[in-house]
């Protein structure tokens, strides 16, 4: 067991782990806007290839974020996270020179495990640094970084991609170069004494994942009883079927299945994940039909998007701090869902009218974002030991970030190249119905427990 002995720097640590933890979470926003510029750039790409450009950092972040957690608590935090900062900056560098979309794809899967070696550790750091008085307030302060980069990535996204696309990926590489150097004064805690984590099970994960996203992707232009269809399904569902044998056998499973006897947590899980299929076709959604049925700057576009991303932000503190129960926060975050996506089906059009038309429905998305994963997660939580506090928060963050990817694909097949507001109609649609999802799982949500 190592301990390291310097000398805690808080603020320091505070300002570059909370660097790191904005620029992994920054990604999952500013790509969305940038979309319909990289697909300039790359005018033969297909809408169901460029769709890999988002749904490979979320795939390979959620399948390494528990093994990255792991190999944390065998060789250091800080090692870990150092490393990560290393393969994040690497790859942001590569995206940014990409001549293709194959390997940007590339890039942004090598990226999303550098993201996946940041975020389990950098709590970890964090409390590492601070008295344990401190504790409460510095758990408050790091989870407020996703919040702030759901609220500045619409904005300095479209403001980036205003000059050139690549830019979001290369204004990451100065950042990770401070936070690198600044990162050797970080304060470990023990380890040494973590298991080895089942990498092959996180591949398999991944990779059949990636399967079932590829087959809802290219469904409609293969079509559901074709042999390509049916064959990658297949795949994905073999390869899952894997990855569930190895973790129930595994001594060091890539992700503990025991967990999902409690009847609560597993279906908090489904609904984190259903959840975020809605909201992730709500994020591509959104940007697209500004920029390509609106014809607006992205520049502009962002920032009138921003308004949802900020209001998710401040209602998951205000959640947060009402402690509201779990079972009406995910009934409020679902009504509020189904509520805005009707809005959109009905209001949206070719003439532009956003104070009216787009953005009541935004706000009202962001408002049921930031409700229903403060009651996902508090939910969730609340019938596990403590002890599985952190792993039971890893899984619910692993199912968020795959129902992201799936929602993507998903957004896709629907919708395809779309250019008129009458094909993102069933888009919209298709959010109202995991916003209902979200309704009836809460039934099986109860408060968290108080001692």
């Amino acid at each position: 067991m190592t301990t390291s002995s310097s000398k805690p720097r808080p603020i320091e640590t505070l300002l570059v782990v909370g660097t790191a933890s904005v620029l992994s979470s920054l990604d999952l926003f500013v790509v969305n806007i940038a979309f319909s510029s990289i697909k300039e750039s790359f005018p033969d790409t297909t809408n169901q290839a460029l769709s890999w450009v988002l749904s490979a950092y979320s795939i390979l972040f959620a399948a390494m974020m528990i093994p990255s957690g792991r190999l944390a608590d065998r060789y250091g935090r800080k090692r870990v996270f150092r490393l990560g900062l290393v393969v994040f900056g690497i790859a942001s560098a590569a995206c940014a020179l990409a001549p293709s979309v194959a390997m940007l794809v590339m890039a942004r899967a090598i990226k999303g495990v550098g993201a996946a070696m940041m975020v389990p550790t950098s709590l970890g750091l964090v409390l590492a640094a601070y008295p344990r008085d401190k504790h409460t307030q510095m758990v408050g302060v790091w989870a407020a970084t996703g919040a702030v980069a759901a609220a500045l990535g619409p904005v300095v996204g479209g403001a980036l991609v205003h000059l050139d696309w690549r830019l979001i990926f290369l204004i990451n590489v100065p950042f990770v170069a401070v936070a690198t150097w600044r990162s050797k004064g970080l304060v470990d805690a023990d380890y040494g004494g973590g298991d080895t984590p089942d990498l092959w099970g996180s591949s398999l994960l991944a990779l059949g994942i990636g399967a079932i996203v590829a087959a809802i992707s290219y469904a409609p232009e293969w079509g559901v009883a074709s042999p390509s269809f049916v064959v990658t399904t297949f795949v994905g569902v073999v390869l899952l079927a894997w990855f569930v044998w190895r973790c129930r056998t595994s001594s060091s499973p890539a992700l503990d299945l025991r967990l999902f006897r409690i009847p609560t947590f597993a279906v908090a899980t489904i609904g984190m994940g259903c959840f975020y299929i809605g909201f992730a076709m709500m994020l591509l959604g959104g940007t697209l039909f500004l920029t390509s049925v609106w014809r607006w700057d992205t520049l502009i576009a962002g920032a009138g998007f921003a308004w949802g991303p900020a209001t998710a932000a401040v209602t998951a503190l205000v959640a947060g701090r009402r402690n509201v129960s779990p079972r009406y926060a995910t009934i409020l975050g679902g009504c509020l869902f189904v509520l805005a996506s009707f809005w959109w089906y009905a209001m949206l059009d070719e003439a532009p009218a956003w104070p009216t038309h787009f953005l009541p429905a935004s706000i009202l998305f962001g408002a049921a974002a930031g409700i229903a994963q403060t009651g996902f997660l508090a939910g969730g939580t609340a019938s596990l030991p403590a002890s599985e506090y952190a792993t039971g928060t890893a899984i619910l963050n692993t199912a968020r970030q795959l129902g992201g990817a799936v929602g993507v694909a998903l957004f896709v097949a629907l919708t395809g190249t779309a250019t008129l507001a009458s094909q993102y109609a069933p888009a919209w649609l298709a959010i109202a119905g995991f916003g209902l999802v979200t309704c009836l799982s809460s039934f099986a949500l109860r408060a968290p427990r108080t001692a």
